[in-house]
């Protein structure tokens, strides 16, 4: 669960900012994270609950707020979304599905293998971008001071 490690993560870097500007605690934090990564919301939610204790993030009010992920070949000029990724993932590979009926694919596990595992589909090209929809980022805080 990648998500403990990234509410950590979050929480790390909340701290040092606090830190940083003399700030005495967070009311409202926004975490803006890529499709691509299909975060749990909810264990994220749970993590970062949980590892705030004791610490001025804790009450912290999160808002998550998910980009979506745009594929871009740079030899056509072609664009994609991931439902596209999905179903190409689907054809050509494996796909993991979970008894809940969940699926994942490989990217969410390993995202820097796209290039490896995918090809643009009007075209054929593997040289293409990610353009937007991955990692995890601080995106807004509200702090006292």
């Amino acid at each position: 669960m990648h998500e403990w490690s990234l509410a950590e993560a979050v929480i790390n870097s909340l701290i040092r900012l606090a830190e940083d500007r003399g700030a005495t605690a967070f009311e409202e934090v926004e975490i803006t994270h890529g499709e691509i990564m299909e975060l749990d919301t909810l264990v994220f939610r749970t993590a970062f609950r949980e590892l705030s204790k004791g610490t001025l993030v804790e009450g912290t009010r999160l808002m998550l707020k998910e980009e979506k992920a745009k594929f871009k070949c740079n030899n056509c000029g072609a664009e994609w979304d991931f439902e596209t990724v999905e179903k190409i993932l689907s054809e050509e590979f494996s796909v993991i599905e979970e008894p809940s009926g969940t699926k994942e694919s490989a990217l969410h596990f390993l995202p820097n293998l796209a290039p490896a595992l995918l090809k643009c589909p009007s075209c054929g090209s593997r040289d293409f971008d990610l353009a937007s929809g991955k990692g995890l980022r601080i995106s807004k805080v509200v702090m006292r001071t």
